[in-house]
């Protein structure tokens, strides 16, 4: 981890495990999505894109997806010089991976009816195709139903825009047991696919934990009527809730999505102050577990889509050191980080076992 530095210490070793056990405990529990980044076991395969070995004439369209009409193999190809991020739900059908067939998730649509899809997040390298998995009981190649969204990768500035912003923390203590944080800075889920996500922070909560400001300000947008979301589906990026609040300073904002619906109770042009009530969490959108997307900009009303800022919480048991959240870790609303709870330990115990076993046999 570029973080991290390149110790070759047995502390740094050990650090190095600690994080990655973390991140592996984030991924696992994003049920119903299968991210396949360069070490995911469950895709196919990968190979380097070339158009003799895809029958493709000099000058003819690429595709994006493909499905083979025999054996039906899902494919995400890429024949560009950038990498890309490759959102995918394949609905009514199951799918087959490497190991087997894949978890679905189960999502609602704007009516509220119970919908279900396989959902697959491919880290695509340049001039790369991934056979991704095998749609089972297609009758035809014209029953296939694949809803997709493919972005070009936009790695963040670097440096940082500026020294992270101290936030509160956003959730409130009264749920009694500690927010897991299921993506942080660079998520592999969905924060690493543009800057305007990247500094992103998600912390996993019950729907209707209270949402409070994690800063003074002013509300400056407030959605809350989407009902669609409560898991994976490729369509649920576009359909979401969320408070957006202007900070003092007068340009940079801070957005609260993917809240209850309805659940608002501060409207646009209402004065806020830290550690007030604002809405409920929720799970409306894109999510595979219910929880709150907390994202900053230094300008975001002008421009929504520019690079995120890097975001820290302060605690009121913590001291006056202010803490980057990181992904897989627990976070108590007044203590800060805090292991996990009794139920999660056991999974987590496992995964830094399997990483030190990993980690310990390879190196010289």
């Amino acid at each position: 981890r570029g973080d991290r530095g390149d110790s070759e210490s047995q502390g740094g070793c050990l650090a190095l495990a600690s994080d990655l056990s973390l991140d592996l405990l984030a991924m696992s529990a994003w049920p119903g999505v299968h991210v396949g980044d360069a070490g995911a076991a469950w895709l196919l395969g990968r190979r380097a894109f070339s158009r003799r070995a895809l029958g493709l004439q000099k000058g003819e369209a690429v595709p994006d997806l493909s499905v083979e009409p025999n054996i039906h193999v899902l494919t995400a190809l890429n024949p560009t010089c950038e990498g890309r991020a490759v959102f995918v739900s394949v609905r009514r059908h199951a799918c087959r991976g490497a190991g087997g067939v894949l978890a679905r998730s189960r999502w609602r649509d704007e009516q509220g009816r119970p919908q279900f899809s396989t959902t697959m997040v491919i880290h695509l390298s340049p001039k790369e195709v991934v056979d991704a998995c095998v749609i089972l009981g297609l009758a035809s190649i014209h029953d296939v139903d694949v809803v997709s969204d493919i972005v070009p990768l936009q790695p963040p500035p670097l440096p940082a825009p500026r020294d992270p912003l101290v936030l509160s923390f956003p959730l409130s203590a009264g749920a009694g047991l500690p927010f897991r944080c299921s993506q942080a800075a660079g998520g592999a889920l969905t924060h690493f696919a543009h800057p305007s996500t990247w500094h992103a922070c998600d912390f996993d909560a019950p729907v209707g934990t209270p949402v409070l400001a994690a800063s003074d300000g002013t509300i400056a947008e407030v959605r809350d009527g989407c009902a669609a979301g409560g898991g994976a589906d490729t369509s649920l990026f576009f359909a979401f809730n969320s408070v957006v609040q202007l900070l003092p300073d007068g340009t940079t904002t801070l957005e609260y999505v993917h809240i209850r619906a309805g659940s608002a109770v501060v409207r646009a042009g209402d004065p806020v102050r830290r550690g007030q009530r604002l809405c409920e969490s929720g799970d409306a959108g894109f999510c595979p577990t219910p929880h709150l997307h907390l994202e900053a900009h230094a300008h975001g009303l002008a421009d929504p889509a520019a690079p995120s800022l890097p975001l820290a919480f302060a605690f009121e048991a913590g001291g006056e050191a202010a803490v980057e959240a990181r992904a897989g870790a627990y976070y108590d609303a007044t203590r800060g980080e805090v292991p996990p709870p009794p139920a999660a330990a056991p999974v987590a115990a496992l995964l830094a076992a399997s990483v030190a076993e990993s980690e310990g046999g390879g190196r010289e």
